[in-house]
């Protein structure tokens, strides 16, 4: 830890002491205890001020709870929990790479999503009980979770949880929207309908197999599967998936059944009404790594090169560069139209791909009437300087299948609709958040 993350612990631990040490004496003992010894963050701050005859109680503490009684809303929270699940992953934030861990938390009451953005300074481990102090929640898909951030630290207990809610067979599992899943999770808990099925015969080690694939939708959005157990499914069943795993298939979070998966077939219409309404910020789509269908909404920030009228390969739709395909060569090519813009809803931000006619009903025009503003106006650009001037800091609401790969995420937009903002209502919105902090 360097000194810029120790001075606001090496200043809580001055308040503390007053005038029995100065902050330069506190620092150094606080890198001997931290680098020497090798203890927790929080034991140095106890010791330092118990060695300089403070009272480390005077120490500020995060609120000890439950899981069952956050509320996604605690600033600084304690808890005594067992680690459940540990999945490593990257992610893009501010345009640069960054490691994260995410997974499941639990004790005698419940269990709870989490994730370090700090994993260099936590670590945890799969199956051990650790003390969590001064961690903070948010509200993620209805529920909270817990979050360990720069001033988190964890120590590792003796001390044994029985986890409520975690199967005999498997740490890890929970139950899960569609819009939760992501890359490792293992043996969670997911229902939805069958929107699609289909058998297929594959060769797995030279010998033919027979495995079911399709796509399972929720309220949240949809997923495809694969059965590659005995497990019999049908077409618009509703059912009840317990014991699945997820892995990531061509930027995407995939379903799937092994042997030991169980499906309950529910009622028709047990699931209640599953359209597509709920809303995911991108920091959420970019810790599931991808999405097939999915709900976003945020405001466009750029327009990037590569909007307005194009030409693209009459054989491999590939976009043409000076007239060339770059598998076929000197081609003539087929006008078309899109728009490649950037959307950001605060969490992150997202590149967004819209085909022809979403970029026909965003700007306005036509592709026929692009054709012949462009070609009177003797400017290859002019849509998509059409597109910023009418698009740029508009806000809007978008549908569409979310793929991650070396860039980060990117979705094709299947459906779109600009969102009017109240200004006022807005303000008032952010005028609450802010005061929150003081």
């Amino acid at each position: 830890m360097d000194k810029e993350e120790l001075a606001p612990h090496v200043e809580e631990v001055a308040r503390v002491l007053g005038e029995k040490a100065d902050k330069e004496a506190i620092e150094k003992e606080m890198e001997t205890y931290l680098t020497l010894y090798r203890v927790s963050l929080e034991t140095a701050k106890r010791s330092i001020v118990k060695n300089f005859g403070g009272d480390p109680n005077a120490l500020q503490k995060g609120t000890r709870k439950t899981v069952e009684t956050l509320t996604g809303t605690e600033q600084s929270v304690d808890l005594m929990v067992k680690v459940l699940t540990v999945n490593p992953k990257s992610i893009e934030v501010g345009g640069a790479s960054k490691n994260i861990v995410y997974g499941l938390l639990g004790d005698e009451t419940g269990t709870v999503p989490y994730t370090v953005w700090e994993t260099d300074r936590v670590q945890l481990k799969e199956g051990s009980t650790v003390l969590i102090r001064n961690a903070y929640t948010k509200e993620y898909n209805g529920s909270p979770q817990l979050n360990l951030g720069n001033r988190a630290t964890v120590e590792v207990t003796e001390e044994s949880l029985t986890v409520v809610g975690a199967p005999t067979n498997s740490v890890g599992s929970r139950e899960a929207k569609i819009s939760e899943l992501g890359e490792g999770m293992n043996y969670v808990i997911v229902s939805g309908k069958v929107v699609s099925l289909e058998e297929k015969e594959i060769t797995a080690s030279g010998e033919k197999k027979n495995i079911l694939t399709g796509v399972l939708t929720d309220d949240t959005g949809s997923v495809e599967f694969t059965v590659w157990g005995q497990t019999k499914l049908n077409k618009d069943d509703e059912v009840r998936i317990i014991g699945a795993y997820v892995k990531s298939w061509r930027g995407m979070p995939k379903l799937n059944l092994g042997d030991r998966a169980e499906v309950q077939v529910l009622d028709k219409g047990s699931l209640g009404d599953l359209t597509l309404t709920k809303v995911q910020t991108l920091e959420e789509i970019e810790r599931a790594g991808g999405a097939m269908d999915t709900l976003v909404r945020g405001t466009l920030v750029d327009v990037r090169e590569g909007s307005g009228l194009i030409m693209r390969c009459p054989d491999c739709r590939r976009v043409l560069q000076k007239s060339t395909c770059r598998v076929h060569g000197k081609v003539k090519g087929v006008d078309d139209l899109r728009i490649k813009a950037i959307l950001d809803d605060g969490t992150s931000s997202l590149n967004v791909i819209f085909a022809k006619e979403l970029t026909e009903q965003m700007i306005g025009v036509t592709m026929d009437e692009a054709i012949k503003l462009t070609t009177e106006e003797r400017n290859p650009d002019l849509i998509k300087e059409m597109a910023e001037e009418k698009l740029f800091a508009r806000s809007i609401e978008v549908r569409g299948m979310v793929r991650s790969d070396d860039y980060g995420p990117m979705m094709i937009a299947k459906d779109v609709h600009f969102v009017e903002q109240d200004v006022r209502e807005e303000g008032a919105k952010l005028l609450t958040e802010l005061e929150g902090f003081n």
